[in-house]
C-alpha cells in the first residue's frame, strides 16, 4: 500500500502531464452543476473532517492539502473542471453518472451483400458517465464517457443476468435514503503499482497480464498482488447525480501468509465463482 503523500503525487503527475490529462480526466459539458456540487461538499466536509489534513481559505478561496504541501486555487478550477480539483485531493477516483435520459445512438454497420445498415439504440433508463477523474482504478475512459451502466459493464461476465439487477435495486435504494452505500470487489494485480495497472480488467492485454498458467507454482502466485477497492455511492441531493468513490489499495500475495483467515476467504471466493469470472479476475 501506498501513503496518502504518494497516491497524491501519482494523481498531480498523470493530470498534470499533457499526455495522460484526457485518458484520466473527462467531462460532459452539461456536468458541470454537478461538478460544482461535489466540489462544495468536498470543500465544506474535508476541512473540518480532516483539519491536519486540509486548510480551506474561505477569504482567498483556497485549499491547501497538507501532505503535498500545495495550495490550489478554487477559482482556477470551479467554472470548468471542479471535479478534476477534487480528484486532486482525495486518493479515491471519483466518477459521476448522471441520471436516465432518452437518447438514440445511431451505427451504421455493412452488411455481407454491401449493404448500409443503420442500428438504433435507445439509452434509457440507465444512468451513464457524466465526468470521471479516473488514475488508479480503470482505463480507457475516454470510450466511457457518455455510455450508460450496460455498456461501461460490457466486459463483466453475466453482467446481464447478475449484477445489472444488483445494481438496478442499488439505484433505486438511493432514491429513498440519503445515505452514501458502500461495496468492496477484488482483482489479481501484476505489479501493484497503481498508476500502472493494466488498462482494462476487461481486456485482453489486462487479461494475460493478470493471469496464471495451468501449471501455476507458488513462485507464480507470490509474483502477484491482490488489488481491493472499497467502493462508495451517494445520490446528490441537488443534481440527482450518483456520485462514486473508488480507493484502491494493493498488497503483495505474500502479505496473505501473516493473514490465514482473509486467506481462507479469498479461496472460498475463487471456489464459488463460474469458469468465466475467475478468468476476468
Amino acid at each position: 500500500s501506498f501513503t496518502m503523500r504518494q497516491e497524491l503525487l501519482m494523481k498531480q503527475k498523470a493530470l498534470d502531464h499533457p499526455k495522460t490529462h484526457d485518458n484520466v480526466f473527462v467531462a460532459e459539458p452539461d456536468s458541470l452543476h454537478a461538478q460544482q456540487e461535489v466540489l462544495e461538499l468536498f470543500l465544506s466536509y474535508l476541512p473540518r473532517r480532516y483539519p491536519d489534513l486540509y486548510q480551506y481559505d474561505s477569504k482567498a478561496n483556497t485549499i491547501r492539502v497538507v501532505p503535498i504541501d500545495t495550495t490550489f486555487h478554487i477559482e482556477d478550477w470551479e467554472k470548468e473542471r471542479p471535479l478534476e480539483l477534487c480528484e486532486r485531493i482525495v486518493q479515491e477516483d471519483l466518477i459521476l453518472m448522471r441520471p436516465p435520459r432518452r437518447a438514440t445512438r445511431t451505427t451504421t454497420e455493412t452488411s455481407s451483400n454491401n449493404n448500409k445498415v443503420n442500428n438504433h439504440e435507445q439509452y434509457d433508463h440507465q444512468y451513464a458517465l457524466a465526468a470521471a477523474g479516473v488514475v488508479f482504478s480503470f482505463g480507457n475512459l475516454p470510450e466511457k464517457l457518455g455510455k450508460p451502466m450496460s455498456i461501461i459493464h460490457a466486459p463483466v461476465p453475466a453482467y446481464e443476468k447478475q449484477l445489472s439487477k444488483t445494481l438496478t435495486m442499488t439505484f433505486d435504494k438511493l432514491l429513498k435514503i440519503n445515505e452514501p452505500l458502500w461495496r468492496t470487489n477484488w482483482s489479481i494485480d501484476p505489479c501493484g503499482m497503481l498508476d500502472q495497472r493494466p488498462d482494462s480488467h476487461g481486456s485482453t492485454e489486462g487479461q494475460s497480464n493478470r493471469t496464471l498458467s495451468s501449471t501455476v507454482t507458488i513462485d507464480d502466485i507470490k509474483a502477484k498482488f491482490l488489488a481491493v477497492e472499497y467502493q462508495t455511492i451517494r445520490r446528490l441531493p441537488k443534481s440527482g447525480y450518483l456520485l462514486f468513490t473508488v480507493k484502491v489499495m494493493t498488497d503483495p500475495m505474500t502479505a496473505l501468509e501473516e493473514l490465514p483467515q482473509a486467506a481462507s476467504c479469498l479461496a472460498q471466493s475463487i471456489r464459488g465463482m463460474r469458469p468465466a469470472m475467475q478468468q476476468y479476475k
